[in-house]
C-alpha cells in the first residue's frame, strides 16, 4: 500500500515585476498555514519517508515549515520538474521513486496538485477540487511499487482545505 500526501504550497506573496515567480516567498499567513499543517500532521503521527518538492521558493518554504513543525527528519528532494507540473509530469516523477518508500509528501502548485488527485482517483479525471493554498490531499493505492502508479489506481482518503 502506497500513501501519497499532495500539498499545494501555502499562501505566497503576490507577483511583482521585480520578483521572479520562482522566488516568491510565503506571506505571513502562508507561514502560519504551513506550521498549522505541520502540527496537524505531526499530531496524527503521519510521517512521510520522503518529501518531493517543487523548486519554487514558496513550495520549499512550505515543505520545510511543515517538516520542522511536525518534527520530521524525512529527506527532501527539490525538483525543477515539479514547478507548475501537470498531472502526467507528476506521475512520471512519482513512478521513479524507490519501491521501499511507502509514504510520500509531494509539495507543488495549482492546478497540478488537484489535477493529479483527480487523475489518480477517477476514471475520467473529472474530480473538480478547489485547491486553495495549503490544501492537503491524501490518496492511497494498493501498489507494491511506485512504477505501477497510473490513472484511476488510487482512492481519495483525505481532503483538508485550510
Amino acid at each position: 500500500m502506497k500513501s501519497l500526501m499532495l500539498l499545494r504550497h501555502a499562501e505566497a506573496l503576490p507577483t511583482t515585476p521585480a520578483l521572479a515567480d520562482l522566488e516568491r516567498k510565503l506571506s505571513v499567513h502562508g507561514e502560519q498555514q504551513a506550521r498549522r499543517l505541520g502540527m496537524w500532521m505531526g499530531a496524527r503521527g503521519w510521517t512521510p519517508q520522503a518529501i518531493l518538492c517543487s523548486s519554487a521558493q514558496r513550495a520549499r518554504q512550505t515543505a520545510e515549515a511543515v517538516a520542522a513543525t511536525a518534527g520530521w527528519a524525512s529527506p527532501m528532494t527539490v525538483l525543477e520538474s515539479l514547478y507548475n507540473a501537470n498531472a502526467d509530469d507528476m506521475i512520471t516523477v512519482l513512478r521513479e521513486q524507490a519501491s521501499n518508500i511507502d509514504s510520500l509528501l509531494l509539495v507543488a502548485h495549482a492546478p497540478g496538485v488537484a489535477e493529479l488527485a483527480s487523475a489518480l482517483t477517477t476514471r475520467q479525471s473529472d474530480l473538480s477540487l478547489a485547491c486553495e493554498p495549503a490544501t492537503l490531499i491524501e490518496v492511497v493505492a494498493a501498489l507494491d511499487d511506485w512504477c505501477e502508479l497510473g490513472r484511476n489506481c488510487a482512492n481519495l482518503r483525505l481532503l483538508l482545505p485550510t
